[in-house]
């Protein structure tokens, strides 16, 4: 190892914001953003005539107009009442508005799979055994392209409206504790997120990263400083947060990559699982596995 003066160093909440900006530049230098594009997050809702939350999803859209459906949730006592299909139809609705092409999106077999179906999301991956005994699938719908119109037996007699960040709060954790009654969490996410410091202090590297509830390790983003590359310390990076991974209980890792970023990963024994041809346009973005 060419860096074993370098200090490492558990990161702070700014650091993580340091390495998407860096990641991100390198991003918009390969595949520039749309003109005067940002990420941005959309929430929307569907209450009741007392304003009480039945239902809503998290969407967000990226500056290459790729949108993913992040979280979409029901309560159980307003399922198969066509409120899952008012919301699938919304989001697409506001997404074509801000100029998105494509809606992604992950479900795992216990959730809506079906439903995203039936409004013509194909699958393009699934990780099996994520959680034990289950699979997580990857899907993707074409937003530029016509799609037969799915209309449920029952409509929602409900609007679909804009919501704010309590009510995403609210979304989120119906989600989360639906997930936990079919397959428990056996812990809280544990964080480890590190980074690698010159001998002027100067940050140069660095993974977010940890271990989710049901013992399968993600990575968020991982970046080394481009002057840096090269001299190990990615490799390090990488073996050091499996090893402590598996310690932790993990026994798989899942990582989205993008094409140019995937030689690194199939280099250190991660296998595509799921590919999203054209995700940024010219590009796929892929995800990738690992068991420990």
């Amino acid at each position: 190892m060419q860096f074993l003066n370098f200090e490492i160093k558990p990161c702070k909440e700014e650091d993580k914001e340091f390495f998407r900006e860096k990641i991100d530049e390198i991003s918009d230098s390969i595949v520039p953003p749309a003109e005067g594009a940002e990420d941005e997050y959309v929430f929307l809702k569907i209450t009741d005539d007392e304003d009480n939350i039945l239902g809503g999803c998290i969407m967000e859209i990226d500056s290459w107009k790729i949108a993913e459906l992040d979280i979409l949730w029901v309560d159980e006592k307003y399922r198969m009442q066509g409120l899952g299909s008012a919301l699938i139809r919304e989001a697409e609705h506001v997404a074509r508005e801000n100029g998105c092409y494509a809606m992604t999106l992950r479900t795992f077999d216990f959730q809506a799979r079906p439903l995203y179906e039936k409004h013509g999301y194909k699958v393009v991956g699934f990780i099996k055994d994520w959680p034990r005994g289950h699979e997580n699938y990857s899907l993707m719908k074409r937003l530029d392209q016509p799609s037969p119109e799915y209309v449920p037996s029952k409509t929602c007699v409900y609007g679909v409206r804009p919501a704010n960040g309590e009510d995403a709060d609210i979304i989120d954790d119906g989600l989360g504790e639906y997930n936990h009654s079919q397959v428990p969490y056996e812990h809280e996410f544990i964080r480890l997120n590190k980074k690698v410091l010159d001998e002027d202090g100067n940050l140069i590297a660095g993974i977010i990263a940890g271990v989710q509830g049901w013992n399968c390790a993600y990575i968020e983003m991982m970046w080394v400083d481009e002057n840096q590359r090269n001299r190990g310390i990615g490799t390090y990076l990488l073996s050091d947060f499996e090893r402590e991974a598996k310690e932790k209980g993990a026994y798989m890792v899942i990582f989205d990559a993008l094409d140019w970023q995937m030689p690194f990963f199939e280099k250190h024994g991660y296998t595509v699982t799921g590919t999203l041809e054209d995700c940024p346009k010219g590009h796929r973005w892929c995800q990738l596995q690992k068991l420990l």
